[in-house]
């Protein structure tokens, strides 16, 4: 993949129209669209991942969907971990307002994996904690969210301990984990901890909340003349042309306690404001939600008659809903299925475009940091399966006398003769890169010492036998090679490409010393542990 520079500039373009969520789509989009032409696939993955969290915010789940799921395939290999942790938080958000919890609970689980892993701080790490606390509480787990709030608000408090309204959302979240434990004494603890602190909250439907949630542990409390004067502060500041569903679910089960309660003034009040909730907000849910808590006002009050009307609207609703979380789930599986084709899609460009960036022109052989991410590669599962990594240094003879008797022409020509010698060594489990100069280096896994041997001894005799004349060469006046090479067990002093590329290097400079045309095998203590004195053991071939 590309580097982050263009990543950057796609950041810039998501905050030059922060305020403008329209204008930031269509750019979002566009960036999309050029970065599939010019096939930078990380620049892609980052607008992709930032269009997530555009259509999160306008609530298009559908879109917030299919870009999280774009973002992932082309971030997860990249070092963009920040941005692999939001495209997954966005993922969760997707999932969960589906109602698809156990699925979310998996997104916000990884991204918190990713942050851990690359320590990553701030507003990130603070969101992941809150996601996982989000997904616990909806699973019903209240002990773990709780475990992560508070995290969560630690964290808070020592990196931006100003940003009270954040403070107050986790809190009485907080604080409603310790309710439905029946903690109710504890909750209200957690509510006093923060009351002095509501006059530096700018946001009113949260202010609003506080005292919902209050007023419910009253209730619960049985402390009823507590729970009344916390719904009369709500009243005082409920947002008119603004409808958070959270503030409304708490309103819901405030309502319960008053119809209950036969308190039929504020009863009137929250079906005021439900039926002001209804004339704003059409979706079925939504329309769902607020005639159900209309029908229980009528039923408690003994209007019976217009509670069945309401009723009535709740079941052709339902009906409604059905139909269109079918009519969804359709289109969902289409488009999931068109996404899923165009990801495999892109994987192939993106593996075509790693492999081309991978090698080194003149020879086709990997370059030296393909070199290391496949090394990486081979060590971790040899490790896994206790078999052994090799390595193979190849070094030809006396190519600098070479190229000044035949010239640079030429000396390319053998650079790519050794190179095809390689090459037809190579496996799943052996693959060459060209080092640098005339060196070259094979890397393998779980290969006996006499397979390794077998590889340098077929290398060596192709050039021998191929007969390519160097007179400088005093092994014939033909071209030849230096050998060295090693096959270790992955230890802590042998868990690196370096440590056992050191290894090759040794035996190789021993075959030089030893008059070149050789190959030699570097062994460490008995029986090839990696202990003990270092024994040069020369390969004929």
């Amino acid at each position: 993949m590309k580097n982050s520079r263009s990543v950057a500039a796609v950041i810039k373009i998501n905050k030059t129209y922060a305020d403008d969520i329209d204008k930031r789509i269509r750019e979002l989009k566009k960036c999309v669209k050029e970065c599939r032409k010019s096939e930078d696939f990380l620049a892609m993955g980052a607008a992709h991942c930032l269009l997530a969290q555009a259509y999160s915010e306008v609530e298009d789940l559908h879109n917030v969907l299919i870009n999280s799921i774009k973002a992932i395939t082309l971030l997860k290999d990249s070092n963009e971990h920040e941005l692999l942790a939001e495209s997954y938080f966005a993922l969760g958000h997707a999932y969960t307002y589906q109602g698809n919890y156990q699925t979310a609970l998996v997104c916000d689980e990884r991204a918190y994996g990713i942050v851990k892993r690359h320590r990553i701080k701030g507003p990130t790490r603070i969101m992941a904690l809150n996601n996982l606390s989000v997904s616990y509480h909806v699973m019903e787990e209240p002990k773990k969210s709780i475990r992560y709030l508070n995290e969560c608000i630690d964290l808070l408090k020592k990196e931006d301990g100003e940003n009270y309204t954040d403070l107050l959302m986790y809190t009485i979240n907080l604080a409603g984990c310790h309710k439905d434990l029946g903690e109710f004494d504890r909750a209200e603890e957690i509510f006093d901890s923060v009351s002095g602190q509501l006059q530096n909250v700018t946001f009113t439907p949260l202010v609003c909340d506080y005292y919902l949630r209050r007023a419910i542990v009253s209730y619960l409390k049985k402390d009823n003349k507590a729970g009344n004067g916390y719904i009369d502060s709500a009243f005082k500041i409920f947002p008119e042309n603004l409808f958070p569903m959270p503030l409304y679910d708490d309103l819901c089960e405030v309502a319960r306690f008053i119809t209950g309660a036969k308190d039929r003034k504020r009863s009137e009040r929250i079906y005021g404001i439900m039926t002001v909730y209804a004339e704003n907000n059409p979706g079925t849910l939504e329309q769902i939600f607020a005639n159900s808590m209309i029908a229980n006002y009528y039923k408690d009050f003994g209007e019976y008659e217009l509670a069945t009307e309401y009723f009535s609207k709740c079941e052709e609703l339902n009906k409604r809903q059905i139909n269109e979380i079918k009519e969804a789930q359709m289109k969902l599986q289409n488009t999931i299925r068109n996404t899923e084709t165009e990801i495999r899609r892109l994987n192939r460009k993106m593996r075509a475009s790693e492999e081309l960036a991978s090698v080194e022109p003149l020879t086709g052989l990997m370059n030296r940091s393909a070199l290391l991410r496949v090394s990486l590669e081979f060590i971790e599962s040899a490790a896994r399966r206790r078999q052994k990594v090799g390595a193979i240094f190849i070094d030809i003879d006396c190519f600098k006398e070479c190229n000044d008797t035949y010239g640079h022409a030429r000396g390319d020509e053998i650079i790519k003769e050794v190179a095809l010698a390689c090459r037809k060594q190579e496996t799943k489990d052996v693959r060459f890169a060209r080092y640098g100069g005339d060196e070259f280096f094979g890397i393998t896994r779980g290969l006996t010492d006499d397979e390794l041997c077998d590889i340098a001894r077929r290398i060596c005799r192709n050039i021998r036998n191929a007969g390519i004349p160097n007179e400088k060469n005093p092994n014939g006046g033909i071209l030849t090679l230096s050998v060295g090479i090693v096959n270790v067990a992955i230890t802590d002093k042998t868990d690196t490409i370096l440590e056992i590329a050191n290894y090759a290097d040794k035996a190789v400079y021993h075959a030089k010393n030893a008059g070149r045309n050789a190959i030699y095998e570097l062994l460490h203590g008995e029986n090839g542990k990696n202990d003990g004195e270092a024994q040069y053991i020369k390969i004929e071939f």
